[in-house]
């Protein structure tokens, strides 16, 4: 099992390498790769010698990597930690409307959540309101998050930019999605395990005196590979994912689903011209998630757009 100190919540968030100690690399196992072998693992994934299982994720049937240390219950433990600092460090609304309004939508929501898990899901859920934390952040950040310990964080730039309760509804049906489909943990288990393949490919090369020549050119070429092949595309498949369950969520609560694609031509329309290409991005274009929410919803039957 990793250690707390081996990876941080930093490292979960920007996927940032872990140093290995200094004497690593010379008590290592000789491993013996060729050049192509090293440059297809980096790229796969799949050069770290280690047996994980994966699971099957109970409310979206996908088959995920967890590892130990990094499931929802560990990272719950986690963020009640961030969750503190969070409303020391961040101011929170003085507006009682604002913040009512924000606790009905969520209350609301999650009710609909727990309906959509038992009914759809077959995982039975309850809601327990008193169980839950909310608040209301009063920056400009137009973005909210649901943490795996029942934290819930709704910043007032979000609250500005939606038209009405149903788009907000669609982003806290989003946020909860994410933790049902595990993909905190699941983030950080990838991304533990891409660093270790990098280090376990470092080894490889440095063991190697043909491999040396071309050690800076593997490396480079390997991260990027992990990054734009596997990282970002993983992400990428997660908000997608955080997408439709949001919009079941939001269906069984009586909001209206058709405002979900309408948030993302907001979206559309406030980012344009300032994100990054699509393939170098945690999040999939706000054109392609409106098209991908419209074909769920026709598909799902809650309304024809």
């Amino acid at each position: 099992m990793f250690t707390k100190n081996f990876i941080t919540d930093e490292m979960i968030e920007t996927g940032d390498r872990v140093d290995a100690p200094r004497d690593f690399l010379e008590n290592a196992p000789k491993i013996n790769m060729s050049r192509r072998g090293i440059l297809t693992g980096l790229a796969c994934g799949t050069i770290v010698p280690m047996v994980v299982g994966c699971s099957t994720n109970p409310v979206t049937g996908a088959s995920q990597l967890i590892l130990p240390g990094f499931d929802n219950a560990s990272l719950a433990a986690m963020s009640s930690a961030a969750w503190s600092d969070m409303k020391k460090q961040t101011p929170q609304t003085g507006d009682s409307r604002l913040r009512n309004q924000v606790l009905n939508v969520w209350d609301r929501t999650a009710r609909g959540r727990s309906t959509a898990l038992t009914d759809i899901y077959n995982q039975p859920s309850s809601y327990a309101p008193n169980e839950w934390e909310v608040a209301v952040f009063d920056t400009d950040d137009v973005n909210a998050f649901v943490m795996p310990g029942q934290q819930v964080g709704v910043f007032r730039g979000i609250t500005e930019l939606t038209e009405n309760d149903d788009q907000l509804a669609s982003v806290l049906g989003h946020e909860a999605g994410h933790i049902d489909g595990r993909h905190s943990a699941a983030r950080a288990s990838m991304n533990m395990a891409a660093q270790v393949t990098m280090v376990v490919g470092s080894i490889a090369i440095a063991q190697s005196e043909e491999l040396k020549k071309y050690g800076n050119e593997i490396v480079a070429l390997g991260g990027a590979a992990l990054q734009f092949g596997i990282l970002l595309p993983y992400s990428r498949n997660h908000e997608l994912e955080a997408d439709k369950l949001g919009v079941d969520y939001m269906h069984k609560a009586g909001y209206d689903v058709t405002q979900a694609p309408r948030l993302w031509e907001l979206m559309d329309k406030r980012s344009a011209g300032k994100r990054p290409p699509e393939f170098m991005s945690t999040h999939p274009d706000p054109g392609r998630r409106r098209i991908e929410l419209i074909n769920f919803i026709n598909a799902r039957g809650y309304a024809l757009i």
